[in-house]
């Protein structure tokens, strides 16, 4: 069974038909969500891309990991999608929006390229057929800025001032038209990126042989949280400073013909959960995960909904914590101690702070992650460096 993992970075669940949405077109994705398991409830790792795409390829948390910010060391027993799948013997090829930065460290993951266009990848699928492969996609054509390829530069860093210039103006016409530049970037990501792969696989007969996971790694969201438009001062702002669902809820599909009966899965699950999904499914499972295999809710061995922590971090450090259970999410500001709570089925738009009604037991499960994370202060030096990449990808 090959795996094929596509990442779409920065995508809303609201902007995907089979997620409800009515004012994009999504068919390509819609197409495959109901040929596959659509999960309803999935919660990223974290709200922005490094310690998030982390998670989601070692199958653990953030502050379990310790890859809270580019130039990070992950250690190196830390398994991985790619080192499980490649000792058993399967071809890996990953490509990605930078490889400057997205799994520089994993020498297992084979980053080959980036995703600016799909040539590379479809290259790649074209070489490996005969044999087992696991290819990873992870595509910026959704993150803001939209229709500007990051590789030009100048153009790539005007579009973002751009976009945070409307932003900040608190300009309705402004708002509009990021808007609308996202849905459009949602539409080719679909309707261009997805089909082309996905027709490949079809014109390569591997379509019926191939687990195919499709995803983002956060959300995103243009200044609602902020009641001063001058506090967006860039990408962090967007996707980053916030544990809020509009950044941490995300779209999950698998396809899996013949191993996954198609359906929606309602119950609440992780990000963390991919990696040991598609390992029992490739037939190379690893223990020890803070996740878990999605396939006992595909097939109704498990009914609950599934615990889940998102961190958030501040400049390589942990500076956030929450627990989502439904019906409750309760965030912590690690630092000031401070604490927000939301019922999300009274209030799923997390507009009223509960923090006096949450229950005591989602409390106590708060203060033992807490105490279970690997905390480490960063020296000015490396802060330095820390703030300096976020700089040049504009998140600062």
């Amino acid at each position: 069974m090959n795996v094929l993992v596509y990442v779409s970075d920065a995508l809303r669940v609201d902007h995907l038909g089979c997620y409800g949405a009515r004012f994009v077109n999504t068919r390509t994705i819609d197409e495959l969500a109901s040929g596959g398991l659509r999960f309803e409830q999935a919660i990223s790792a974290a709200p922005w891309t490094a310690p998030s795409m982390t998670s989601m390829v070692t199958g653990m948390y953030p502050h379990h990991h310790g890859y809270l910010h580019w130039d990070a060391d992950l250690i190196l027993t830390t398994p991985t999608l790619f080192g499980a799948l490649g000792a058993h013997d399967y071809a890996v090829g990953t490509f990605v929006f930078d490889e400057n930065y997205l799994f520089k460290t994993m020498s297992e993951a084979n980053v080959l390229g980036t995703t600016e266009t799909l040539d590379a990848p479809l290259a790649w699928l074209r070489e490996h057929r005969s044999r087992p492969f696991c290819l990873f996609v992870h595509s910026w054509a959704t993150h803001m800025p939209y229709h500007v390829l990051h590789a030009e530069r100048k153009e790539w860093i005007a579009a973002k001032r751009e976009v945070i210039g409307g932003i900040q103006s608190d300009s309705a016409s402004a708002l509009e038209r990021t808007r609308e530049e996202y849905r459009r970037a949602v539409e080719r990501q679909s309707e261009i990126l997805v089909a082309a792969l996905l027709g490949e696989l079809d014109d390569l007969g591997l379509r019926d042989e191939t687990v195919i996971a499709f995803l983002s790694d956060h959300g995103e969201s243009w200044g609602e949280r902020f009641s001063d438009k001058q506090d967006v001062q860039g990408v962090y702002h967007m996707h980053g400073a916030t544990l809020y669902d509009e950044i941490v809820h995300v779209p999950l599909i698998l396809a899996a013909p013949g191993r996954v009966e198609p359906g929606v899965v309602p119950q609440q699950v992780r990000s963390i959960d991919l990696m040991p999904t598609l390992l029992e499914l490739a037939g190379a499972p690893v223990d020890g995960l803070d996740g878990a295999s999605l396939l006992p809710l595909a097939d109704g061995r498990e009914l609950d909904d599934r615990v889940a922590f998102i961190a958030g971090t501040d400049k390589g450090a942990l500076s956030k914590l929450a627990v989502r259970m439904p019906p409750w999410k309760l965030m912590l500001d690690v630092d000031s101690g401070s604490e927000e709570a939301f019922r999300l089925d009274l209030d799923p738009r997390e507009l009223e702070n509960r923090a006096s009604e949450a229950p005591t037991e989602l409390r106590d499960l708060l203060f033992r992650e807490l105490e279970s994370a690997e905390r480490r202060e960063l020296t000015a030096e490396e802060e330095a460096t820390v703030t300096k990449r976020l700089a040049d990808l504009g998140y600062v």
